[in-house]
């Protein structure tokens, strides 16, 4: 094809949808490798108008191979962009009247065209682009690449009502539109099919959050709680989960089924996800690894001002904005310039230094406000890509929520229980918010948290005997940590395995093995059993006595890890420490203030009146008072003797602290 001939193609084709209604610009193509998809003129003025055929013939004159046409409402044009033919044929097959529609062949995929007098913002979902509002697509007969822009299926494009807009987007965003659209959307469709929204959710978003959107789907189009249990119960125990995910029964995964589908039908309506919002994956990661809320409130605050996506704006809007929501000017600063704003060497939203912004956004004319750094609100795609997280749902944030640090916290925190009352232990629960345990169950007592024990259960039987720990003599005798014995009486027995023999010597036939597992934590007006019991397997029981460090299994990797750590464990109860008289004048020298230095040093002794040991940590403020208290001369500093074994302290308290790495390193160097 001639050079020629293309361009007056494109002008010829240009012309006539202007005539039809379009707003048509000219696109590089060929003409500029490095960015073949950028407009050849400045494009702002035909967002809001249609060009002349005088503006149209200048526009192509140089050489250009692209047409591009602008969507939004000033063309009343709505354009679905796949990235993959796959995505594009799973559209066709779930929504196949909406297909029928004008449909261009890309060098990936397919735009497919609609007609809309609706407002419809530009945006991303998993596998292509809307293209709405202040965008535009390259269209046939564009040559990009030495790929020419074809129509597949010319027939007239199809008219979008309202409510034909809010299905399509629904069904893009189970994940796209509020929470509250879905709901509108499916409330409509009473013949909704619940299996197939669980089943193109689970792999996104996770099995149980694919489930609290179903029931909540089901709840809003007033099916009744049974029949949502019966249809997606199975499917749910069925489903196999994300790699990593702990291994579960059948019997363990329907109950936490029934659990999450009670608790979508007691929230209230309009509670529960949003995909509008800071992904939720997004927020743990911030406050995890921030060890601050700043970042994740101004986010928030963001999409509760009503910021569009890709929007800019400046320092000075953005510090406007976060005091009006109860953020201080200099957190502002850290999210936008500071300590909190990157992540991984990434900015977080994105900059763009300019040299003038009027009220449409960025301006090359030089007119507007002259500025110096402009920033651009994150779309949930790039926040994705920065965090490196998969998507997830968005819990509701109110504006009361952002206010302070505390509430932010307690809200991430009230927002989860109330979605799936999870079953988890207070550490995960700490971890997700950055926070320690005893700010969990202070949590928990404000929102008034309803806590259920998970106790498991096993049958005390001669091979189930030989998984119980033998009693070590350093051990206390009167406890086992997590698990115990219970006769048929009732009566509670350490989880010995002298004196699980015992039992069965006596012929308690009743007796059996008892193990704490992880509390199920719920909201609401229900009340909750104080315990609730389940059966375990003999396998699932060992399993739980490894990971907690009880035993050592037999062999695998459970099984060297556990022999690993027993072994850290008898190497550091067997060190020799030396013991070392303190005065009032010699604390400075002996004693360190480094906090590192004085835990691994040694530690602080004395004795009471009544003769017993009393320590403290080997800190230098805490020495001075002690000798106050007990006597100058009274107190003693208990010093490791070798390097050698303040390398395997060092391994053993990485290793209970979960840092594997570093652990197995320091433990190597105390071996060689």
């Amino acid at each position: 094809m001639k050079e020629n001939s293309l361009q007056e193609q494109l002008i010829a084709r240009a012309t006539r949808l202007a005539r039809g209604g379009y707003s048509t610009i000219p696109v590089h193509g060929d003409n500029a490798p490095a960015e073949p998809k950028r407009p050849a003129v400045s494009w702002r003025i035909f967002q809001r108008r249609i060009p002349r055929e005088g503006e149209i013939e200048r526009g192509f004159k140089d050489k250009v191979t692209g047409l591009g046409i602008v969507c939004g409402r000033v063309s009343r044009l709505l354009v679905i962009d796949f990235d993959d033919a796959l995505r594009y044929q799973r559209f066709c097959r779930h929504l196949p009247q909406y297909a029928e529609t004008y449909t261009v062949k890309t060098k990936r995929g397919f735009h497919v065209y609609y007609r809309t007098s609706e407002k419809v913002p530009s945006h991303q979902f998993d596998g292509g682009d809307i293209k709405g509002e202040r965008s535009y697509v390259v269209a046939p007969p564009s040559r990009i690449g030495g790929h020419v822009y074809r129509c597949v299926r010319d027939i007239p494009e199809r008219e979008l009502e309202k409510a034909d807009v809010d299905q399509i987007l629904n069904y893009f965003h189970a994940s796209g539109a509020t929470a509250r659209e879905a709901i509108q959307g499916i409330a409509e469709n009473r013949s909704v099919n619940l299996k197939k929204i669980y089943q193109r959710l689970a792999p996104r978003i996770g099995r149980n959050n694919a489930l609290y959107r179903a029931a909540s789907m089901a709840k809003e189009a007033n099916k009744v709680r049974t029949d949502v249990e019966n249809r997606l119960l199975g499917l749910h125990c069925e489903m196999a989960g994300r790699a990593g995910h702990k291994n579960e029964t059948w019997e363990e995964r329907w109950q936490e089924g029934k659990r999450t589908i009670a608790s979508a039908y007691r929230n209230g309506r309009g509670r529960g996800v949003s995909v509008r919002g800071v992904p939720n994956s997004v927020r743990e990661k911030l406050l995890k690894t921030q060890g601050s809320t700043v970042a994740a409130r101004l986010l928030d605050i963001m999409y509760l001002a009503g910021w569009e996506i890709d929007q800019y704006f400046t320092l000075g809007e953005a510090v406007k904005l976060g005091q009006k929501f109860g953020l201080s000017r200099k957190s502002v600063l850290q999210v936008l310039t500071g300590d909190y704003s990157t992540f991984d060497g990434r900015h977080i939203i994105s900059r763009r230094y300019v040299e003038y912004l009027d009220i449409r956004g960025l301006n090359v004319e030089k007119r507007g406000r002259p500025v110096g750094l402009a920033f651009q609100a994150p779309s949930v795609a790039r926040l994705l890509r920065v965090m490196n997280v998969r998507r997830s749902p968005s819990d509701c944030i109110g504006v009361g929520d952002v206010r302070t640090a505390k509430a932010y916290r307690m809200a991430v925190h009230r927002e989860y229980i109330q979605r799936i009352s999870p079953r988890s232990s207070l550490t995960q629960l700490a971890g997700r918010l950055g926070v320690n345990e005893r700010t969990i169950r202070r949590y928990n007592q404000a929102l008034q948290v309803k806590l259920t024990a998970c106790v498991g259960r096993l049958k005390l039987t001669g091979e189930a005997l030989e998984r119980l720990p033998k009693r070590g003599w350093r051990a206390r005798k009167n406890t086992t940590n997590g698990f115990w014995l219970e006769a048929g009486d009732g009566s509670r027995l350490p989880g010995w395995r002298h004196l699980g023999a015992k039992l069965l010597r006596a012929g308690k036939s009743e007796a059996r093995i008892c193990i704490r597992q992880g509390s199920v934590f719920s909201l609401g007006d229900e009340p909750a059993p104080a315990v609730q019991f389940e059966s375990v397997s003999l396998r699932q029981f060992a399993r739980l006595l490894v990971l907690r460090g009880e035993v050592a299994s037999e062999g695998g990797v459970m099984g060297r890890l556990g022999n690993a750590m027993e072994r850290a464990r008898s190497r550091a109860s067997a060190m020799r420490y030396e013991k070392i008289q303190l005065f009032f004048d010699s604390v400075e020298e002996r004693v360190a203030e480094d906090k590192v230095a004085e835990t691994i040093s040694g530690y602080l002794f004395a004795r009471d009146e009544g003769g017993s040991e009393v320590r403290r940590p080997a800190r230098r403020g805490i020495a001075y008072r002690m000798l106050k208290e007990y006597g100058n001369g009274n107190v003693y500093l208990a010093l490791r003797s070798s390097y050698k074994e303040v390398v395997v302290a060092m391994a053993r308290h990485a290793l209970n602290t979960g840092d594997a790495d570093q652990g197995w390193e320091l433990l190597a160097q105390s071996l060689a």
